[in-house]
């Protein structure tokens, strides 16, 4: 089965791939003789690189080998990635040529040929937009960069949306047990394994807060099948399946509760020195009280009434009523349910309330 974040790496290869066969056949077209082999030249050769590139750095470097490359150094991994790059470029290039004049000298004579000194720096120029375009879209996470290029939120925008907050279950006594360093590696571990889990349900963290994870959704897109139920139990799934790697490496293995409410908040650009979309709303603050009393009552994920009534539960997971919680920082009650996974539950299904 095609994982979702398989899907977004194949979409992304395919956008790099059209912007370098509409760009190279004009570059080539400018920079060398205007005729349609050098035109059919540049389309090769965009096809022929972004493949090879753009498919090292989404599956090699920013898949297969993340880890490898997470543990070096900065200017490490810049050299090392940068040499293999321009290599990729090179050879690839040098297959375009021999590929599309059918002559086999051309492979090494490519190396040389005059159209190389300008055709070098504009590789680099692309490679480095591309890199930078990409890493951003990391940091910044899914879906931002696009709201910050858009000016989504340039203005304050109230919209409905879903928030599901997770938090570590004893996280001071594990900071302790394992030294800060280790407990970094452990949370950076548990991040990461949920990260499979939040796209394929179509989520976005919407920030990391310590031990803290905070994921949203349209109100729409939550609610549909339901997502942020399933979202929560299929990164539960994620960390029992590694449950044998968190025992090897840290002697423990994670666990969280979860806190989801959904309405009306208030989203917008804001900062100067650091710039992000921030939410406001109680819809936030009903959110992190219903997390904190899942800790306290020792219930994998509660959900508030009003937005339970929205969700058609998938098979296997069970709604217990809680009652009308007096939560920290609310005036009126909340209406709570705690909600439960069988070992095998499914999408689909209505929804059980004891």
């Amino acid at each position: 089965m095609t994982t979702a974040r398989a899907r977004i790496r194949r979409r992304q290869l395919a956008t790099i791939t059209l912007v370098a066969c509409v760009i190279t056949p004009f570059f080539n077209l400018l920079t060398s003789e205007a005729s349609l082999r050098q035109a059919v030249q540049g389309l090769v050769d965009a096809v022929l690189i972004s493949l090879t590139v753009g498919g090292y750095l989404l599956y090699v470097r920013d898949g297969w080998l993340r880890q490898w490359f997470r543990r070096r150094g900065f200017w490490t991994e810049l050299v090392l990635s940068s040499t293999i790059v321009l290599t990729l470029f090179l050879v690839t290039r040098a297959a375009g040529q021999v590929l599309t004049t059918r002559m086999g000298r051309r492979f090494l004579a490519s190396f040389t040929d005059a159209h190389l000194m300008v055709a070098l720096p504009f590789f680099v120029v692309i490679a480095v937009t591309m890199t930078f375009i990409l890493q951003m879209n990391r940091m910044l996470g899914i879906n931002v960069l696009g709201y910050f290029a858009a000016g989504v939120y340039r203005r304050p925008k109230a919209e409905e949306r879903v928030f599901l907050f997770i938090d570590l279950v004893g996280s001071t006594q594990l900071a302790e047990r394992l030294g800060s360093a280790r407990y970094f590696d452990l949370l950076r571990r548990f991040v990461d394994d949920l990260s499979e889990p939040v796209v394929e349900a179509g989520g976005e963290i919407y920030q990391y807060a310590g031990d803290e994870v905070v994921i949203t959704w349209p109100l729409a897109a939550g609610v549909r099948a339901a997502s942020c139920v399933t979202c929560f139990f299929a990164i539960r799934a994620a960390v029992t399946r590694h449950a044998g790697r968190y025992e090897r490496e840290f002697g423990v293995v994670p666990r969280f509760r979860g806190g989801l409410h959904g309405g009306s908040v208030t989203g917008g650009e804001l900062g100067d020195l650091r710039q992000q979309i921030v939410f406001v709303g109680d819809i936030l603050n009903t959110a992190a009280r219903l997390e904190e009393y899942a800790k306290r009552a020792d219930l994998d994920l509660v959900v508030s009434g009003a937005l339970l009534q929205r969700l058609a539960l998938p098979a296997g997971v069970e709604a217990t009523r809680c009652g009308e919680l007096a939560l920290r920082g609310k005036e009126a009650p909340v209406a709570a349910y705690g909600l439960t996974a069988g070992a095998k539950s499914a999408t689909g299904g209505g929804h059980a309330v004891s």
